[in-house]
């Protein structure tokens, strides 16, 4: 067995688990290789069922000594980061794919997600997401991160109402430009979040975990009450 796919064997175990409902409802699940099979069979399969986009490959742009500094890289990883490539066929015919993988200890990627257009809204995605959620708190991870075109009303609506938050904007110049969304597995975490957003969320147990200056950010809450006519909201 290849000692990749040996390392993450408890993790495809607790795959089939949280997305048997998938399957329950008549769906059949197929693990891809690799993303090259991945994107081949989206590209002969689905692709017909996405919009167009534009992306740019800037790898093929990196001159000679960039490319070898970047395969020294690549070969010094020690660690084989778990990767999840899904086909999802009923009836033996490709109606949807999925993928995600480990960005870091913590953060897992929900990467891609198409499903072929006569087969959307009947609950596929919700599995998907369902499943995701689950397999990764059952993993360990911590926060499930995803990125999408700020145009993709229906898929940023279905993720905010699973309880993802808007995290960030980036602007790729492969990709265009993503909203970044996350999904904290950990109270403590999605706390920090709403602290940082303006919402009094302040936990026992982040105050415990709190560094920095925060001694001093204390010393100033409870100086005296705020001056009401210093402005702020309403001011």
């Amino acid at each position: 067995m290849d000692r990749a796919l040996d390392r993450w064997s408890h993790a495809r175990a607790l795959f089939d688990e949280h997305f048997r409902p998938l399957r329950d409802a008549g769906y059949d699940l197929e693990r891809l290789a690799d993303a090259d099979s991945y994107w081949r069979l989206h590209e002969a399969g689905l692709r017909g069922d996405f919009p167009p986009e534009v992306f740019f490959l800037l790898s093929p742009l990196r001159s000679a000594a960039e490319r070898e500094g970047q395969a020294r890289l690549a070969a010094g990883r020690a660690d084989h980061p778990l990767t999840d490539f899904t086909a999802v066929r009923r009836d033996g015919e490709l109606v949807a794919m999925f993928s995600g993988e480990q960005r870091s200890d913590g953060v897992y990627r929900m990467w891609h997600t198409n499903i072929r257009a006569d087969h959307r809204r009947r609950g596929i995605y919700g599995h998907i997401l369902r499943g995701t959620i689950a397999y990764t708190r059952a993993l360990g991870f911590d926060t499930i991160t995803s990125e999408h075109a700020p145009s993709n009303n229906a898929i940023l609506i279905a993720k905010l109402r699973a309880g993802f938050r808007v995290y960030g904007f980036e602007l790729d110049p492969g990709a265009g430009p993503s909203l970044v969304l996350r999904y904290f597995h950990t109270p403590e975490h999605l706390a920090a979040y709403e602290l940082r957003c303006g919402l009094a969320t302040l936990t026992p147990r982040l105050r415990a975990h709190a560094t920095g200056a925060f001694a001093a950010l204390l010393d100033q809450m409870m100086g005296g009450p705020p001056d009401r006519d210093g402005g702020g909201p309403g001011a």
